[in-house]
């Protein structure tokens, strides 16, 4: 149950027919003085909130429906995604209620911005050419300033926000970018309207940073060659790899060190 405005918003999970036996969550819009004023489901299946690899056995319908006897399985840290549910019930509601304060709107999706810099770091393991070689450095300056807005936002929300485990795309990731980034300038823009200069110049700051890494990482990705050539440019880096290995030099000769790229993204 949360306060929003004139009106209160309340969760529950919606139960089937069956006994116990859950298949999403219904929520409500209450007005204190007239009830409720409008309901909505949103299911599990729809919004893909288990992962299929964490699904029961025994869970019908491939997993849409919450039991006593599958929750062990399905109530795990790395089996639920909850975004999608979390911003189409975030949609649904702003009909009826005034958006979050611009604070509350960038600590939630900051999850969305470390599960990016994961994403990042996984497309650097698999191919290394990917952003022109400098996933891993976009992933590490991106891991800093979100820590770095985190620590700044805390006297504000009050809340710490857990790093998101689901899954995330880059193009979701620079999605999401862009949000924080949106709701950054807003707040220094309150700020400087209450006379923050010191707290204005901060949210600026981050707000330049994010746009910076998001133009960088647009520009790698624009720059990137089609993926077939990289395919066969990664199959001749294999068979160089293998030619190397077999004229290596004798043992106790010195191999010449390859250079390393060590370019990383401005701030």
């Amino acid at each position: 149950m949360a306060r929003r405005g004139d009106l209160v918003v309340t969760a529950e999970l919606a139960q089937t027919i069956w006994q116990d036996t859950w298949n999403g969550v219904r929520i409500r819009i209450v007005s204190p003085s007239a009830g409720v004023v409008d309901a909505n489901w949103f299911g599990f299946a729809e919004h893909r909130v288990f992962n299929e690899k964490n699904r029961a056995p025994s869970a019908r319908d491939g997993g849409a429906e919450l039991t006593p006897c599958n929750a062990e399985f399905m109530l795990t840290y790395d089996g639920i995604d909850a975004y999608r549910l979390r911003d189409a019930v975030a949609d649904y509601t702003s009909v009826f209620v005034p958006p979050p304060a611009p604070e509350f709107t960038a600590a939630a999706k900051l999850g969305a911005l470390h599960a990016t810099a994961r994403r990042l770091d996984h497309l650097g393991s698999i191919d290394p050419q990917r952003l022109a070689g400098r996933a891993f450095a976009h992933a590490e300056v991106l891991r800093e300033v979100v820590g770095e807005i985190h620590l700044s936002l805390l006297p504000l929300t009050g809340e710490r926000q857990d790093a998101d485990s689901s899954e995330v795309e880059l193009s979701d990731g620079l999605a999401a970018l862009s949000t924080v980034r949106a709701a950054l300038t807003d707040l220094a823009r309150s700020a400087e309207e209450a006379d923050h200069t010191g707290q204005a110049e901060v949210f600026h700051e981050h707000a330049r940073s994010l746009d910076a890494i998001h133009t960088e990482i647009s520009a790698d990705l624009a720059a990137d060659p089609p993926r077939s050539r990289r395919a066969s440019r990664a199959g001749a880096a294999r068979a160089g790899n293998a030619a190397v290995a077999v004229s290596a030099p004798a043992t106790g000769t010195p191999a010449p060190a390859a250079p390393r790229q060590s370019a990383r993204p401005s701030r």
